[in-house]
């Protein structure tokens, strides 16, 4: 991992933390780069880096609580995996539904059911993006 750039040996100290700070997040990052810099850990980098933040972890519950006791008392359907294969592959249904090698039939109900349970409309772009910050957000949580 590297910081910014910097000027003076003053600002070294800063790009040190901040290189220091990037290879924490970049631990789980699957791409396979020599060097990883800021722009690199995007979105999940800064959670990863709020994870101890009570308030993330409270839109994490809020967002995701249902779901994740549902999961819990059901522990064979993980519906919180076809939720991320969803948001994963952007909303297409028939892509997620291959890549969490289910048919189409079986991955729509499971997308309804995950509606019901979350009370959200998954045709929502905003609903949507929401909880995909949230799956962020609990990996960073769960994974520190």
């Amino acid at each position: 991992a590297a910081g910014s750039g910097v000027g003076s040996l003053r600002e070294a100290r800063r790009s040190l933390l901040e290189a220091r700070q990037i290879a924490d997040a970049a631990r789980r990052d699957r791409r396979d780069l020599p060097v990883f810099r800021l722009p690199h850990i995007g979105l999940a980098g800064l959670l990863h880096l709020l994870r101890d933040e009570p308030r993330v972890q409270t839109f994490v519950e809020r967002e995701l609580g249902a779901l994740l006791a549902h999961d819990a008392r059901h522990p064979r359907e993980q519906l919180v995996g076809t939720l991320r294969a969803y948001l994963d592959q952007g909303r297409n249904k028939s892509a997620a539904a291959a890549v969490a090698h289910l048919s189409r039939p079986a991955f729509y109900e499971r997308l309804a059911r995950i509606g019901r349970i979350l009370d959200v409309d998954l045709d929502s772009v905003e609903a949507c993006l929401s909880l995909h910050v949230a799956l962020l957000a609990l990996d960073a949580v769960r994974h520190p």
